[in-house]
């Protein structure tokens, strides 16, 4: 008989839930594991500024880079803390980005440490907040930014 989550497995289950749907390209169900509003820490991985955004327009904006682009998000352990309405979660993440026939290589792994914040919306918790904070990156580093250029290469021809 199956047994009825803690709020610390709820947790857990929300950050799991993001690397499965981001590899999946499963948009709808990644946006529903945000809250409408979230503030975004990439800095150490693209530079620029904390910022916050809006939840949907977030993911779209992953939707239309990761298009065609493979990937796999791999968690682990996924520490996770309640307080109240409010909790948090830790985890080291590696995540490889794959696409052909870019000119600085197939390949892009990035290797970190993600930390989310939630808070219960409706009786659910919801991601509200997240940071990566980026240990090491091997192979080609502009795949992103060599993929949006294929795809405008090819939009325009």
């Amino acid at each position: 008989m199956p047994h009825e989550p803690t709020e610390v497995e709820a947790v857990q289950a929300i950050v799991a839930r993001v690397a499965h749907h981001i590899d999946a390209k499963a948009w709808t169900d990644l946006r529903a594991l945000y809250a409408d509003r979230v503030t975004v820490d990439y800095r150490s991985l693209f530079g620029g500024e904390v910022e916050e955004r809006d939840a949907g327009a977030l993911v779209e904006s992953w939707r239309a880079v990761l298009a065609t682009v493979s990937t796999q998000h791999l968690l682990g352990p996924i520490d996770a803390t309640i307080d109240g309405d409010r909790a948090s979660a830790r985890c080291h993440v590696r995540a490889w980005h794959c696409a052909g026939g870019l000119p600085g290589g197939h390949e892009w792994v990035v290797a970190g440490h993600y930390s989310f914040g939630l808070r219960r919306i409706d009786g659910r918790w919801a991601i509200d907040a997240m940071r990566l904070d980026t240990f090491h990156q091997s192979g080609n580093l502009t795949l992103l930014a060599d993929v949006a250029a294929a795809r405008a290469k090819a939009g325009a021809g």
